[in-house]
């Protein structure tokens, strides 16, 4: 079993807007005169922020039924006869009262991922004695009372891409994409301790900050280092802790992460079609007398910039993580503390800055010019001849998607002096 220590407020992939809750946030950017009121506002927007995350995987077959796939079907219906057999010859309505199926199994994985990291007493959704389903009401009728009798489209938006992911961390079909961004990463990673033995690296400890669900750092520990991911948000926890700690076979659980995308699709079985997880069995990795593997779950300021994990780690990877943070000099800043002297960072990503033109968010945009200037200035030495730029990499796309997005990342490799 791969344990996870308690998740924090906020949310921080990748793809998705950060903040779950308002008041005693992490990183210290709402400072409180009053320690125990702040405590106290930090812990009823974390159960807030928890409960919101859940509902928004239990509202995910109502949401997508009612807004997506019955909408279509009452389009249709509202065409003229001439043209409704038309579109009826086709298969349409067969293809999407297909889609209506299959986002009902999506439902049945969702409500499995959710139980694992459950909360309260939320019973196994899929006992038939009807206790759920009670529970479930429960749930419901509490959240209409709190007034929150909708789920935001942004946190659909997550659960959706939490599918995704799992394509992009965990299935054959994203190993493509895998090999685009992860392989660079670990190709230099490999170079740096070259001369010691997969075997013998379990005493060197690297930190996957931003890990998703975790699949860059189980492959790290597949190559003997001892590896802690980190991640922030809990539609990830929740995830990585169902892929790592619930898998028993390879392909053992089948979901349909692309049957919501209707524009852009050249066949109704692209649409339809079936991905298997996970491609590797977690439990299954080498090296576990020697090597060890985690995933953490809090902000990543909070957690490594702290006493404890001060001159602690060998090495540092970042992926698409880096234009996560408000301020990235507050990044730069915890990982100095928290790498050894002589320790390496591995860096490969976008500059898409999360919090650019967020409302009631500060953010501090650069250039690449300006990242990796300011990169030395905080005392990093640049290795020049490891600078990549322009390396083409997808970030869960649908590969057969008639619309592919591109990013032109770049890949840096510092190190702290010793």
């Amino acid at each position: 079993m791969h344990s996870h220590s308690r998740p924090q407020t906020s949310s921080h992939s990748h793809q998705h807007s950060h903040s779950h809750g308002e008041g005693c946030a992490s990183g210290g950017r709402h400072p409180s005169n009053d320690n125990s009121d702040c405590e106290e506002n930090e812990q009823e927007a974390e159960a807030n922020a928890l409960m919101d995350v859940v509902a928004a995987f239990l509202s995910y077959k109502t949401f997508i039924l009612n807004g997506g796939i019955y909408r279509r079907l009452h389009d249709i219906d509202q065409l003229s006869e001439r043209h409704r057999d038309i579109v009826s010859s086709l298969g349409t309505i067969d293809k999407i009262k297909s889609a209506e199926k299959l986002v009902r199994e999506n439902y049945k994985f969702l409500l499995d991922l959710v139980y694992l990291s459950a909360v309260g007493e939320m019973p196994d959704p899929s006992d038939s004695s009807g206790d759920f389903k009670q529970w479930h009401k429960s749930f419901v009728e509490s959240r209409v009372r709190a007034g929150k009798t909708i789920v935001k489209n942004s946190f659909m938006e997550k659960v959706l891409s939490t599918l995704k992911q799992f394509v992009r961390d965990w299935s054959a079909e994203g190993k493509s994409e895998r090999e685009q961004t992860y392989g660079p990463i670990m190709q230099a990673l490999e170079a740096e301790f070259a001369d010691i033995a997969p075997e013998a690296r379990g005493g060197i400890k690297v930190l996957v900050p931003g890990a998703g669900l975790g699949r860059l750092a189980f492959d790290i520990c597949c190559r003997g280092f001892s590896c802690q991911g980190n991640e922030f948000s809990y539609f990830m926890l929740f995830a990585s802790n169902f892929i790592l700690n619930k898998s028993r076979v390879v392909n053992q659980h089948t979901i349909y992460p692309f049957v919501h995308q209707f524009s852009n699709v050249a066949t109704a079985s692209d649409q339809l079609r079936a991905v298997c997880i996970p491609d590797v069995l977690p439990n299954e990795m080498p090296y576990t007398n020697t090597a060890d593997f985690s995933m953490s779950a809090g902000d990543f300021i909070d957690i490594y910039g702290a006493d404890d994990q001060k001159e602690k780690w060998d090495a540092i990877v970042t992926c698409f993580f880096m234009d996560t943070a408000n301020n990235v000099l507050a990044y730069l800043d915890t990982m100095w503390s928290a790498m050894k002297p002589g320790a390496v960072w591995i860096n490969l990503g976008p500059l898409l800055w999360h919090f650019d033109n967020i409302e009631g968010e500060s953010s501090i945009e650069l250039t690449r010019e300006e990242f990796i200037k300011i990169v030395s200035k905080v005392g990093f030495v640049m290795d020049e001849h490891l600078l990549k730029e322009n390396i083409s990499v997808s970030y869960t796309t649908n590969s057969k998607s008639m619309l592919q997005y591109t990013y032109h990342t770049f890949m840096c490799v510092a190190r702290k002096p010793e």
